[in-house]
């Protein structure tokens, strides 16, 4: 029986499957990646209409007829200043 026994593992010993060690993968190229933005909170004020010639005779004339108001080029940068400021 001891025959037998042998046999079978030796039988045993040569289906176990050969352990072998896998290469390791060949090293890829880095490849660059943007790093996610990430968005602050910021107040977006609405961007000022444009001041037109227009707007500011008109309001040069405003301030001519007040009574505050001193020769036409004064009023004129006068009107301009005060159109650009937002009053």
């Amino acid at each position: 029986m001891a025959a037998k026994e042998t046999a079978k593992e030796t039988k045993k010993s040569t289906t176990r499957k050969a352990t072998s060690k896998k290469a390791a993968p060949p090293e890829t190229e880095a490849v660059e990646t943007e790093k996610p933005t990430t968005q602050k909170a910021t107040s977006k004020k609405a961007a000022p209409p444009e001041i037109t010639q227009e707007m500011i005779a008109e309001r040069a004339y405003h301030i001519s007829q007040s009574g505050e108001g001193g020769t036409d080029e004064e009023n004129w940068h006068r009107a301009e200043a005060e159109l650009r400021q937002g009053a």
